[in-house]
This record gives structure tokens, C-alpha cells and sequence, in this order.
């Protein structure tokens, strides 16, 4: 196999070495509490090493968050198809369903895929927005029955349409135009989570929170805000993964950036039928049930076949590797494991769709049947990258059973805290 090829260190590394970032563990705090007793088994099977700099910076350059497009086209040209070249099994030779699409075409199809607000959507937002408010209850409260949609208003319909489109359709859906200028932080959010209310199920906890602010927070001073500890803290690109245990994303768009920032999604299912049918030897890579890392020392796949002929997937290069910091607890990829992580990314990139979502936009996609990406951006004093995410349960989801005991202990517990900024505690 040709060896690796490291991609080139990107600004962003040099951005991140001048900050004093407090190097606090990956695992606590916003992006997830995982050092707790719901994960006895993760915490107990890995145990801090003394690790020194020299080796630090071999393990993040033995697996570059960067995926390496030179090291992935050579191999492409250098693979020769052998003549016994089996899918793992139970794996389908195709997937067939309205989740495998390609991006370049859907993009020209927009009405496919997203729904913009009326002027009486907003009108019965607002309604269950003041109902909310005068029972004087917290945000943990925000429900269906809390935030009241009429079941013969134009708007549950279209929540319906969501949810179905979601959860057996194309597996994502953009919904255009809240006037969130209009509306203070704490509207903004309320209307987002009743929203969300419609879409998905519970809401899954992140951390201690609720929701999770996206954006470029490396130009605050140090002091005024919280540690920096995955990319989507940065104005850095990310490539395409799966969000951890979560069923469905949702984001809401408060800001958009001066340039770049797009939100790119992939479908799982085209994705696999792309390399089912050259790359089988990396399906068989993907299928193994030995990639391990801090959340599964034991070892998990990342590829799922699921109903005989549904592929799904539960996959994120940073738990292999760390993002800035090298984690000492999960040792370097072999050579072949990174290519398979560089060949998802690479392979959905050619199909992805690029989306740029505008302020007021809600995107909500299934994160085991679609991958998400966003392109690096840059912000200014007029525009600024800023978006609410949320996680949400989707139960009618099918998942192999050991999954989904995994992703049911993960998403154990309730969150509590509401952050109204990216920098609050």
C-alpha cells in the first residue's frame, strides 16, 4: 500500500498554537461527559500515559484530521481489483432507497428539500411562543404540549412532511426564514427546541447542555472564553463524520460568515454504493469491528448493515486521533485504517451537497443515513458564523442491537443548561 501522505498543515494549527488554549480532557464539558459511571467500562480500559512532545506530535501527524486527496488519488491509481473480492457479510451489493442521492444533482432541486416559512408559520410560532411563556416554566419544559402547534395549521403539516422526510425520505430537510432578528436570544432558542419538538424525539444532552453554539470563538481573548476543544470552535473547515450517539441534528442559523462556511451533507447510502462497487477493501475495513478508541476500547465498526439491503453509519475521524492536541489514550491508525477514514471523506465529498444556509434557516438531517461537513470560513465585523445545534432521539430509526444499547447508554440522562452565547459556562 503507498505509504501515507500527510496533508498540509493547515493555518489553523499555527491559529491554534499562538492561543492559550486550556488543554482540558476531550470527552468533558459541552462536547460530552464521557468520565462518568455510564462509562465505567471507556474510563477504566484507558489509563493517562506521560507522553512527550516528540511523541504528541507523531500521533497527530499519524493521522492528519486533514484527509490527504494526494495519498487517496495515487492509491485509487495504484489499486488493482483482486479476483476474490467479497462484501463483508450481510452487507448489500446496493442500496436502494430515497436516502441515496447525489448531491450535484439534488442541488438544482430545491424544492425537493426545503420549505420556506409563511408570514402565518411565524404568526402561530409566535402564539405558541407566548403560551410557553406565560406557564412559567423552565426551557426544560419545551414540548409538544408546551409549545402548541394546531394540528390544522399549515405549519404542523410541514413539521410532519420534516419528520417524514427525515426519518424515510431523503434523510435531511431545510426550513427557510425565521425572522430571528426580530426576536431576542432566548425566543430564538424557545421557537428552535418547540420546533425541534415536531421533528425528532427527546432531546439528547450535550454535556450539560441542551444546545451547543457554533462558531469562531479563537479571536476572544482567552480569559473570556471557554476552552477550545473541537473545530467547530474555529473557523476551520470539518470534514464529513456522523454526530457521536445522536438520531437527528438540528441547527439553527443566527449568523452567516463573510465568506465560506457551507454546510455539506453526503448520503450515507450513495456513499456506499460508491465503494462497494470499486473500494470493497475499504467496506471490509469499515466493517470491522476493531476500531477502537476512547468511547469503545473495545472496539466498534464503523459501517452497519441494517433490514438486509440499509446501510448506516456511526462515524468521526477526531475520536482516532484527537483535534490540536494528540489524546495519548488512543493509539495511532494503522496505515490502512487511515485510508479507509480518507476514502469515506473523499468518496462522499464527490456526491455532497453544498448549502448555504442563510440566517433564519433550520437544517435537520438523520445522522446515521446522512454525513455532514462545513467548508472553512472567515467572519468579519458586519458577518459572523454563528449557528444553534441540538440532538434529538429518533427512536423509529433501525439500528443493529448492540448499537442501539450503546447509543442508549450514551444518550442516558437529562441536560439543563440553556447557554444564551458560545462563551457562556
Amino acid at each position: 500500500m503507498t505509504a501515507a501522505v500527510q496533508a498540509p498543515v493547515d493555518l489553523l494549527n499555527h491559529q491554534l498554537k499562538s492561543l492559550d488554549i486550556q488543554q482540558i480532557d476531550r470527552y468533558n464539558g459541552a462536547y460530552g461527559d464521557l468520565n462518568n459511571d455510564l462509562y465505567g467500562k471507556a474510563t477504566k480500559a484507558y489509563k493517562k500515559e506521560n507522553v512527550t512532545e516528540d511523541e504528541k506530535q507523531r500521533r497527530i501527524f499519524a493521522t492528519s484530521y486533514e484527509p490527504s486527496e494526494e495519498w487517496w488519488a495515487t492509491n485509487q491509481k495504484e489499486y488493482k481489483k483482486p479476483e476474490h473480492d467479497p462484501l463483508p457479510e450481510g452487507f448489500p451489493e446496493k442500496v436502494v432507497s430515497p436516502t441515496v442521492w447525489d448531491g450535484k444533482v439534488l442541488i438544482n432541486e430545491p424544492k425537493k428539500w426545503t420549505y420556506n416559512f409563511t408570514t402565518e408559520d411565524i404568526n402561530v410560532l409566535n402564539a405558541a411562543y407566548d403560551h410557553f411563556v406565560s406557564l412559567k416554566v423552565s426551557n426544560d419544559s419545551i414540548s409538544r404540549e408546551t409549545f402548541p402547534i394546531p394540528a390544522d395549521s399549515g405549519l404542523f403539516k410541514q413539521l410532519q412532511e420534516t419528520d417524514k422526510e427525515i426519518k424515510s425520505g431523503l434523510g435531511f430537510r431545510v426550513l427557510r426564514g425565521l425572522p430571528v432578528d426580530d426576536w431576542e436570544r432566548i425566543k430564538q432558542i424557545v421557537i428552535f427546541a418547540g420546533i425541534s419538538s415536531y421533528v425528532g424525539g427527546r432531546r439528547i444532552k450535550q454535556g450539560p447542555k441542551n444546545i451547543v453554539h457554533l462558531r469562531d470563538i479563537t479571536q476572544l481573548e482567552a480569559d473570556k472564553r471557554p476552552a477550545i476543544v473541537v473545530k467547530g470552535q474555529t473557523s476551520g473547515n470539518q470534514v464529513y463524520h456522523n454526530d457521536g450517539s445522536t438520531g437527528i441534528v438540528g441547527l439553527l442559523t443566527l449568523g452567516r460568515a463573510e465568506t465560506g462556511g457551507l454546510s455539506q451533507l453526503a448520503s450515507v447510502g450513495h456513499t456506499y454504493n460508491e465503494l462497494a462497487a470499486t473500494r470493497r477493501d475499504i467496506v471490509r475495513e469499515l466493517a470491522k469491528d476493531d476500531w477502537k478508541n476512547k468511547i469503545f476500547p473495545d472496539g466498534k465498526a464503523l459501517i452497519f448493515p441494517i433490514d438486509g439491503d440499509q446501510i448506516v453509519s456511526s462515524y468521526s475521524r477526531r475520536p482516532f486521533f484527537g483535534f490540536f492536541e494528540a489524546d495519548a489514550d488512543v493509539p495511532p491508525l494503522p496505515t490502512e485504517k487511515h485510508l479507509a477514514l480518507d476514502a469515506i471523506h473523499f468518496t462522499a465529498a464527490k456526491s455532497g451537497l453544498d448549502i448555504e444556509l442563510r440566517k433564519g434557516d433550520l437544517e435537520y438531517l438523520n445522522n446515521v443515513l446522512v454525513f455532514h461537513a462545513r467548508d472553512a470560513s472567515e467572519d468579519s465585523e458586519e458577518n459572523a458564523r454563528h449557528l444553534i445545534r441540538i440532538h434529538l432521539e429518533n427512536l423509529e430509526q433501525p439500528l443493529p442491537a448492540h448499537l442501539r444499547e450503546a447509543f442508549n447508554t450514551l444518550n442516558a440522562g437529562e441536560a439543563h443548561d440553556w447557554p444564551l452565547e458560545a462563551w457562556d459556562e
